[in-house]
Order: C-alpha cells, then sequence, then structure tokens
C-alpha cells in the first residue's frame, strides 16, 4: 500500500472544527485522513518562540528544523553563524517530541507526526550524524524495513522523518535500518523511488506560480497547480510548497485543490483559518 492510499485510509481523530487550546494539550498528535485533510507544516519551526510546542499548540502534524553539523553536534539554526549548543536537534525536538509521545493518553499507532529535517552542511556527514542520533530513539521514529520497497514498520508511534536541503539521496537509501525519506522536487517526479523512500515533494512556489494571494487565481495557473497535485498524488506522495506567503486566499486555493502540506510561519493565521473553513463546511 502506498503512503497515500495509508494515510487516505485513516480516520482523524479530531475534526479541525474542534481546535483549541485545551484540546491541543501536549500528548495530542493528528493525522491526515486524507487528501483534502492537510497537514499543517510549520516552517521554520525553530524560528518561534516555543520551537515545537508552538506548532503543537496550534495543532500542526509537521514541523521543519534547519541543521548544521557543527563539532560534531547537530545544531539548530536558519544560518551557520547563529548555531549555539543550547539548540540542538535533540534537546529542541527529539527530546520534546519522546516526552510528548510518552505523554498519550490513547494507544492508537494510526497517527502521524512529520519532522522535515533541512540540512544545511555537508549532505552526507551529516546525514550519517542524523541517523546515528535518531537510532537513539527506536520508541519515537518509524522505520523503513527495505530503502525501496514499500514496507514499512507500523508498530509504535508513526512519526516520520524527511530529509530536505542538501539531500545525500544514494547514503539515505542505503542506509539501514532506514528511518529517514527523502524530499523530493518536482524534478523527481517521474522517480522509480517508492513512496515511503521519496514520501514527499516539495518546491519553491515562486519557482513555478507568480500568484501571491492577492486578486484571484489566473486560470492558467490553478490549472498547473491541479495538474502537478494529480502527478504527485499518483506517485502516493505528498505535495508542499515553501515560499507560499501567509494569505488566506492562497491557502483556500491550496485546501481547495488538495495540497496536502500547507506551509505557514503564520502558525495562529492558519490554525483560525482552518477552524473557520472547518465551521463553513459543517
Amino acid at each position: 500500500m502506498s503512503l497515500f492510499s495509508h494515510l487516505t485510509s485513516l480516520k482523524c481523530i479530531l475534526s479541525v472544527a474542534t481546535l483549541t487550546t485545551a484540546t491541543l494539550s501536549s500528548h495530542t498528535i493528528f493525522a491526515q485522513a486524507s487528501s483534502s485533510v492537510p497537514i499543517a507544516h510549520a516552517h521554520n519551526d525553530y524560528e518561534h518562540e516555543r520551537p515545537l510546542h508552538d506548532a503543537l499548540q496550534a495543532g500542526f502534524t509537521s514541523v521543519e528544523a534547519d541543521v548544521y553539523l557543527v563539532d560534531n553536534q547537530l545544531l539548530v539554526a536558519h544560518d551557520r553563524r547563529d548555531t549555539t549548543p543550547d539548540r540542538s536537534l535533540e534537546s529542541l525536538y527529539l527530546n520534546p517530541l519522546r516526552q510528548h509521545f510518552s505523554n498519550r493518553t490513547d494507544d492508537s499507532t494510526h497517527k502521524t507526526f512529520w519532522l522535515m529535517i533541512d540540512v544545511k552542511s555537508d549532505a552526507i556527514k551529516t546525514h550519517r550524524k542524523i541517523q546515528s542520533v535518531l537510532e537513539r530513539y527506536p520508541d519515537l521514529f518509524l522505520k523503513i524495513k527495505n530503502s525501496r520497497s514499500k514496507q514499512v514498520d507500523s508498530k509504535g508511534p508513526l512519526v516520520r522523518v524527511v530529509i530536505s536541503g542538501n539531500r545525500a539521496k544514494e547514503d539515505i537509501l542505503l542506509t539501514q535500518p532506514r528511518i529517514s525519506g527523502i524530499d523530493g522536487r518536482l524534478s523527481d517526479l517521474n522517480s522509480e523511488l517508492s513512496s515511503e523512500a521519496m514520501p514527499w515533494i516539495s518546491d519553491n512556489w515562486r519557482s513555478h506560480f507568480r500568484w501571491r494571494g492577492q486578486n484571484e487565481f489566473p486560470k492558467e495557473e490553478r490549472n498547473k497547480l491541479r495538474k502537478y497535485v494529480k502527478q504527485v498524488h499518483d506517485k502516493g506522495r505528498l505535495l508542499r510548497f515553501w515560499a507560499t506567503p501567509d494569505s488566506p486566499a492562497l491557502w483556500d486555493e491550496l485546501l481547495d485543490l488538495n495540497v496536502d502540506l500547507i506551509n505557514a510561519d503564520d502558525l495562529r493565521g492558519l490554525q483560525l483559518h482552518l477552524q473557520k473553513r472547518a465551521q463553513q463546511h459543517n
């Protein structure tokens, strides 16, 4: 079963309409029920006041961390000059995620949370360090049984890792046990890799579309987006664009055309917009 087919078979444990600060406790993880139920993705999550925690509180099920390998440590920052030893991948994300899952009150395994690691330093060296660190958390991450098969080990929590940025593709595929998938690009649409090996297709919105969320979405661009969505879904993958303005009009177009991951810097703004849409559709 492809990743997309697996996700579309899941039932959401809570409707977006019921998302409130009270219900978004530290032990609540939301699943994607279908392509029409989006995954809210916290772009550059580490820049928020409370990395990971703000995203979880807003109901997001995907976060992004830029990572540099510095003195054999995986440090999180947008620029290398801003890295500090106290802001590591483990301290900001892995340890809090472990605590997050350990506090769950339900035993459902059909919940997917995505951790996108955007590698900013040497691809191979950084990936190998990422792999060694992730292996310290066997209770947390879903593992791929075979790098080119469609089989996954579905026991335990479904925390999925995707490697973006400087992607050591062959090194990732050859690693066993493999924990990380590859964040593809639109240029990878015809890749023969399984949807588990390359679960996402992400690309720069501004490289493909002129529309910035103001006035009407041009018909030809809407048709182009619809084509991309179909191509990505036909391969069993999920689609995301970065460099999208935090615009309700643009969010609506992405949602209406079944783009899977909605990229946002304005966490609260997207949360409220999703709530409003859910109320309007009820």
